[in-house]
């Protein structure tokens, strides 16, 4: 799976990663560990995802469709790693600034209840990192259960929760192999 690949689904966790200016302010990331698996629908049917946090040290790691590739983001650093087992390669950058919480133009605004695989959820209205309305509907304690797009004809789901454990996330779970090869990261349109 490649890097283009990927990012469409890591860009989903963006638009919960930014700043909101709103007086009211959902948590835009969990405040304790997790270990949850999405549904994202696709033309070809639905692909499943893995997301991991672990809340103390501020690291996350995303386990997107296909074998033997990781993202790793750690917000404490501001760097993000791309692990691909299968040539023994990692690609480090920076985390992009949208993505730290703090930073970035996003509002919120609290719409209603929600619930997504028997879990409650508020239902917030903010932008994506290209400007569409989505709907996200966060826990209390800042995990992400579904992102929808929002559009004239209704709410198109874009993730959607199947799986919720608040468990210990270990270290070693975000750990980025020393011994692989470091590659350049790809260049990214728009950037100088």
């Amino acid at each position: 799976m490649t890097l283009r690949r990927v990012l469409p689904a890591i860009l989903l966790l963006a638009a919960t990663a930014q700043v909101v200016l709103a007086e009211e302010r959902p948590p835009t990331l969990p405040t304790r560990d997790v270990d949850v698996t999405y549904v994202m629908p696709t033309p070809a049917g639905a692909a499943r995802q893995r997301l991991r946090y672990n809340a103390a040290l501020r690291l996350l790691r995303l386990d997107p469709p296909g074998e033997g590739l990781r993202v790793v983001i750690d917000f404490a650093a501001a760097r993000m790693f791309t692990v691909r087992d299968a040539d023994r390669s990692v690609i480090e950058m920076a985390a992009p600034k949208s993505w730290m919480p703090g930073l970035g133009a996003a509002r919120y605004t609290r719409r209603n209840a929600g619930r997504v695989s028997g879990v409650s959820c508020t239902n917030w209205e903010t932008t994506d990192s290209e400007g569409h309305v989505v709907l996200i509907c966060l826990t209390e304690d800042g995990v992400m259960l579904r992102v929808a797009r929002h559009t004239a004809a209704g709410d198109h789901v874009l993730s959607l929760a199947t799986e919720l454990h608040h468990t210990p996330q270990a270290a070693p779970v975000f750990g980025v192999p020393q011994d692989y090869r470091r590659l350049a990261p790809p260049p990214i349109a728009g950037a100088r």
